[in-house]
């Protein structure tokens, strides 16, 4: 790269970095832009599920004087019971659909054999 950086043209190189966009915002969501500077790469749906939105944006004063607000969220039990019991529900469901084809039988129980028997 650094051997072939100073042959290419200065007309090919900008006209590269224009096609490339990166003044423009990313959209993260439909209506949600985001900050300029990045690349968006699309993917299906499937391929990585998330149930709890990852990006947070606070309103108000950008000031590093301004404190954070508290998360809604902390401390909330009932929640983190119902997002635990969602991920299992994932496990079980994957589980289910994969396990098409393997052994019968089986069981998570240990009663009955010989270990336990002595």
């Amino acid at each position: 790269v650094c051997e072939t950086m100073p042959s290419v043209p200065k007309w090919r190189w900008e006209a590269f970095v224009g096609v490339l966009s990166l003044n423009d915002c990313c959209e993260f969501g439909e209506g949600d832009m985001g900050v300029p500077g990045g690349m968006q790469v699309f993917e299906p749906a499937s391929a990585n599920i998330t149930t709890v939105d990852m990006i947070k944006r606070f309103g108000g004063s950008t000031s590093p004087a301004a404190q954070w607000p508290e998360e809604e969220a902390a401390g909330n039990d009932e929640e983190d019971r119902f997002d635990r019991m969602e991920k299992l529900i994932e496990k079980a469901m994957k589980r289910m659909a994969g396990g098409r084809g393997g052994k019968k039988g089986g069981g998570g129980s240990s009663m009955g054999t010989d270990e336990n028997q002595d």
